[in-house]
């Protein structure tokens, strides 16, 4: 992994941070509202992207393409359809923390279907991730949050799970800009139809409301959610799923700062054990790609003149 590469997870995860604390300012506007609106903001700009630079990815997508590309939209829609509600129901910090325990499945699924065996580092990352992760639940265990909000946030990082499994898939064939285009506007039709569905009202909301969804879909939406994209193109599921486990560090900060939420001694131990992680995992796969590379090199041997 470059250094280019490490900067473009940091500055994702910092855009991603803002998330629940955007989607908690939104309110009251409904939860399927809030998750529509967002891909209805963020695609557009992703599909005039793809269309300026007129990009086709690497060839003809194949039916299995497709399918996939569909799977990935509708695991999207419910990520953000059970992650929204999960945010207006409990805490932000259990929220956040619940949907970011995703490098199990990740981890799992790269391994079963992309044949990506986690290297000893990561599931280390991820063992550590998993036990701040955990830490942080107990330490917010007294803030009163619902089961019924628990529950959506776990089920929002399964699917999210296999969100960014498909994605590390699909992403071999397509670039950042086509792919984002395709998923997030299917994602915005299935959403949109679901909150028709529901009768959830769209329009008519709070003007701050529209305000915050803007932001959103600007920051955590184009920022985050595209650099996690285009790092999905050259790094493992599970690594950038590690990377993710910052973002309720990072919300928790925004949250002291715009909600009064101050975490306590021991959030900040799980807080801290989340991106040691992150290092671990980021470090490990570093010193990997080194060790590949000079392998390879030995491989082909001196050049001859």
């Amino acid at each position: 992994m470059t250094t280019r590469h490490f900067f473009v997870l940091i500055a994702g995860v910092i855009a991603i941070s803002w998330a629940a604390p955007l989607i908690r300012l939104a309110e009251p506007a409904p939860a399927l509202a809030i998750a529509a609106l967002r891909l209805v903001f963020a695609a557009p700009p992703m599909v005039a992207v793809a269309l300026a630079r007129r990009e086709r990815g690497h060839g003809p997508l194949s039916r299995r393409d497709g399918a996939l590309l569909l799977l990935s939209a509708v695991a999207l829609a419910a990520h953000f359809a059970f992650w929204v509600v999960s945010v207006q129901r409990t805490s932000i910090l259990a929220s956040v923390v619940l949907v970011t325990m995703q490098p199990l499945f990740v981890a799992v699924g790269a391994w079963l279907f992309l044949r990506e065996r986690p290297t000893r580092a990561v599931m280390l990352g991820i063992a550590l991730g998993v036990v701040g992760a955990t830490l942080l639940v107990g330490a917010g265990a007294s803030d009163a949050g619902t089961l019924s909000g628990n529950v959506f946030a776990l089920v929002g990082g399964v699917m999210s799970s296999v969100y960014l499994v498909i994605g590390r898939g699909v992403r071999r064939r397509l670039s950042t800009a086509t792919y984002g285009a395709v998923v997030y506007s299917l994602t915005a039709a299935i959403l949109l139809g679901l909150g028709l569905a529901t009768s959830t009202p769209l329009v008519g909301l709070a003007g701050s409301s529209y305000v915050f969804i803007l932001l959103l879909a600007l920051v955590p939406q184009l920022v985050g959610h595209n650099a996690m994209n285009w790092a999905l193109g050259s790094l493992s599921a599970a690594v950038v799923a590690v990377a993710i486990l910052g973002e309720p560090v990072g919300s928790a900060l925004i949250a002291v700062v715009l909600l009064h939420e101050v975490p306590t001694p021991f959030e900040a131990l799980g807080g801290a054990v989340v991106l040691a992680g992150v290092y671990v995992a980021l470090r490990g796969e570093r010193a990997e790609g080194a060790r590949r590379g000079r392998a390879a090199t030995e491989m082909a041997g001196p050049i001859e003149v």
